[in-house]
């Protein structure tokens, strides 16, 4: 009788270390080097968006499709991403009918509290436009930098702020952005959130649009 109590002692003593560990393992899914998969969709003034990612351990696939409100013309942006102990590798396609944008990045987590993680990044593409409304067909290549900054809450909600400053070797400019926004979790696998983009003016206006802000609202399902 001894022996059956202590060997149940120790099996519920290994189930709740097993648990704690899964507990541990649960991610903050504004992290954006956590793996998990997802469906979700983005809306702004002008333009509707559906995401979708899907996380197989280390590496990670995304794809968003979007599609402009008045004009109907799509958009997209596809990427592989592949993430151990931290550190995290990136290919992005992305584009429109006029332009396509190639991006190979890399991305570190620094665990600053238990709270607060910081994500130092840095990429570099080439871009290509098409002639369009009168502007000349342009190519350059880019270079980019940037931070990413998060809180994660205890109960998985999040906010952070993702400024960065894109280089374009043709124009041999800098052109800021930033991006700020949070998610909110109404359940246990669905959130809804927001976010709000800004990116600054070009003097080659062929290359990028003028200053512009865009805010988004958002609402994801988690499985």
């Amino acid at each position: 009788m001894k022996k059956l109590l202590i060997g149940l002692a120790i099996a519920s003593a290994c189930g709740g270390a097993m648990a704690n560990e899964k507990e541990g393992e649960a991610v903050n899914y504004g992290d954006p080097t956590a793996s998990f998969s997802s469906l979700g969709v983005s809306a702004s003034e002008n333009s509707t968006q559906l995401n979708g990612m899907i996380g197989l351990g280390s590496n990670i696939f995304q794809l968003d499709l979007g599609v402009d409100n008045k004009s109907g013309d799509m958009n997209y942006r596809g990427r592989y991403f592949h993430v151990t102990d931290g550190l995290g590798y990136s290919v992005d396609v992305l584009g429109d009918k006029d332009n396509t944008t190639a991006l190979a990045g890399a991305i570190y987590k620094f665990q600053a509290t238990d709270n607060i993680m910081l994500f130092p990044m840095a990429s570099i593409g080439y871009t290509t436009s098409d002639a369009a409304d009168g502007k000349a067909k342009s190519e350059s290549a880019l270079g980019q930098l940037g931070l990413y900054g998060m809180y994660g809450f205890d109960a998985g909600h999040w906010i952070y702020a993702n400024p960065k400053a894109t280089y374009h070797e043709q124009s041999k400019e800098w052109i800021p952005q930033i991006e700020v926004g949070g998610g909110y979790m109404i359940l246990d696998n669905a959130s809804i959130g927001a976010k709000v983009e800004y990116t600054g003016e070009s003097s080659k206006k062929n290359l990028v649009n003028k200053e512009d802000t865009v805010a988004w609202l958002q609402a994801s399902y988690y499985f």
